[in-house]
């Protein structure tokens, strides 16, 4: 049978009424295509973390409202943890705000992580990890799986390595577990200052023989697919999905063999003006937007999500699906 599944990520229900007016759109778009193409076989919500923006319980609730909307529909939904949903502005941890997640969302699915399938669906397996286990609340943006989450994922996946190459193996999380080959080094400092995963390199080294097919995660807010790479080499998965989030109008670009995003360079003030002495810096602000708009001409862009087809003879197609 057809294994369906829609990533999304980072919705930040909460932070304004875009991002709900968005949610909303997204929402509605599921419902209907739940009603006429996805009726027989509708795929199965991961939401990779930051449902909402401060982890305010006005927020669950409302994130809670939306998603039931889902459920009520027939679609089974899996949500972890992002660090946003644990604090302020996602730099703020507190424990009694999980227990405020468990409080929302645990009607949908047990919140105890790593969360395993009980019965596999479709026969293939689904592991969700939280990338808050273990947190300070000084870690501002940063994450940590802990050892005692890395150890259980890796005994739980090392009795499925005799599996059926039909049968597939999903790993989601929040936080990005590798730092993206395209940052330079002062998005590197920022990194390790307040936002990656800390023991991501650890989590990477150890699932690599794991035989994971399909590796989703969310937080740095960015939509690239990186299948076809090194880095699926360097990680031994084949597909590795970066969300973007999807509340919020992203681009989309081609990922080079590198693991680079093929972005187009930024605009400086020489690129739209020669004056030295600019005395209208709105005008300006404008003309490096409207020029950087040039750039991105053609490219796709909107409130983005994935839809992942696992067929029956074991192919993966990955579909971007613009909700906007």
């Amino acid at each position: 049978m057809l294994t369906r599944i829609l990533h999304l990520s980072d919705l930040h229900i909460g932070k304004s009424k875009e991002e709900d007016n968005n949610f909303d759109l997204i929402v509605k778009y599921i419902l209907d295509k739940g009603n006429n193409d996805w009726l027989q076989n509708k795929p199965l919500i991961i939401i990779t973390g930051d449902i909402v923006d401060d982890g305010e319980e006005r927020q669950f609730k409302a994130a809670r409202d939306y998603l039931n909307k889902l459920h009520g529909a027939g679609f089974t939904l899996r949500i972890i943890p992002g660090n946003h949903d644990y604090g302020e502005n996602g730099n703020a941890a507190k424990i009694e705000n999980f227990v405020t997640f468990k409080k929302y969302f645990g009607y949908f699915h047990e919140m105890k992580f790593p969360f395993r399938e009980k019965e596999f669906i479709n026969g293939h397996s689904f592991v969700g990890l939280n990338s808050m286990a273990e947190y300070t609340e000084v870690n501002f943006a940063k994450g940590k799986l802990g050892a005692a989450q890395i150890e259980e994922t890796c005994a739980f996946l090392n009795g499925l390595t005799d599996r059926h190459e039909k049968q597939k193996v999903i790993v989601y999380l929040h936080h990005h577990p590798f730092l993206f080959p395209d940052e330079g080094v002062l998005k590197k400092i920022g990194e390790n200052v307040g936002l990656r995963l800390e023991d991501g390199s650890h989590f990477m080294k150890e699932i690599k023989n794991q035989r994971v097919d399909i590796l989703l995660f969310g937080h740095e807010h960015r939509h690239l697919k990186f299948s076809g790479t090194e880095l699926n080499k360097v990680f031994s998965t084949p597909y590795i999905l970066s969300s973007g989030k999807s509340t919020e109008t992203n681009w989309e670009y081609n990922v080079l063999e590198d693991g680079t995003a093929d972005t187009p360079p930024p605009t400086i003030i020489a690129d739209v003006s020669d004056d030295p002495y600019i005395e209208d810096y709105d005008d300006l602000e404008a003309k490096i937007r409207e020029k950087d708009l040039e750039k991105r001409k053609g490219l796709p862009n909107g409130l983005f999500g994935r839809l992942i087809e696992i067929n029956d003879d074991g192919g993966i197609d990955i579909v971007t699906i613009n909700f906007s």
